[in-house]
């Protein structure tokens, strides 16, 4: 009989249509270390494929033998909005407790849809659950902000945490300097609110009082590489960070949102 896993696998490839060009072929790609896994999913989130795949991977033997899961697709999504549901990974009670990395592809400056976690628009503080079923997390990769409960989550392990505001931002900064941190964190990286086409979208920003907080922090003291995505700071507050923090590496993240159109 074969591992639920490379069963996986097979079903996913048998749900794509061959003739289909390489951009909209689903695909579970699997490196096996043993009897552990690191497992790449491509595909959509509203797909077959994508609701096998947390079916099965909720399933506690095969939960527990995952090391890294990588989750990416194409750019489709539903008016505006890619939106990866994680709750039917996690509803089961099951807890993955070799998982040391987990990522959800973040948004791109040519992508059309907002890509996001949530089962419809919010977050709902599900990737704070999840953190709390993988004790062994070292490297996060999330396109949107976390809740406030996140920072209640023991990870001694986590080194490396990548995030996107998504559509809310939830004072992720403010809750992430006024919390104990985590001990092993060394990389942080933030992709600001970036709803550029909305009416006073700087307002869902987060304010510059948030980073100099952040930055004076003891959560942050650990952090050794900071990375920021299309901040609404001016050259000034960056400065003022560099000057807080001038012992970190400290990296500048802008792209325009005009693109030409074809004539």
């Amino acid at each position: 009989m074969s591992h639920p896993i490379e069963s996986l696998r097979a079903r996913i490839e048998a749900l794509s249509v061959p003739d289909n060009p390489l951009s909209s072929l689903e695909r579970l790609s699997v490196v096996t270390c043993g009897e552990l896994h690191h497992l790449e999913f491509y595909g959509t989130c509203f797909g077959d494929a994508y609701t096998d795949l947390c079916e099965t991977l909720s399933l506690p033997t095969v939960a527990a033998s995952i090391l890294s899961l990588s989750i990416r697709g194409p750019d489709d999504g539903a008016n505006g909005t890619k939106n990866w549901d994680l709750e039917p990974l996690i509803s089961h009670g099951q807890d993955f407790p070799v998982l040391e990395t987990f990522s959800i592809e973040l948004n791109q400056p040519a992508d059309h849809n907002r890509t996001i976690i949530a089962s419809s628009y919010e977050e709902d503080g599900v990737i704070a659950r999840l953190a709390a079923k993988c004790p062994r997390l070292a490297y996060l990769t999330v396109p949107s902000a976390p809740s406030p409960e996140f920072f209640n989550t023991s990870l001694p392990a986590l080194r490396f945490l990548s995030v996107d505001a998504g559509y809310d931002a939830q004072n992720f900064l403010r809750n992430f300097g006024r919390s104990g941190g985590f001990p092993s964190l060394r990389c942080f990286e933030w992709g600001e609110y970036s709803e550029r086409y909305m009416d006073n979208w700087q307002e869902s920003c987060a304010p510059f009082f948030d980073y100099e907080a952040l930055f004076s922090s003891s959560a942050f003291r650990t952090v050794t590489r900071f990375v920021v995505r299309q901040p609404c700071l001016s050259t000034e507050q960056i400065e003022r960070l560099r000057i807080l923090r001038p012992d970190i590496q400290f990296l500048l993240v802008r792209y325009s949102h005009e693109y030409a159109r074809n004539k």
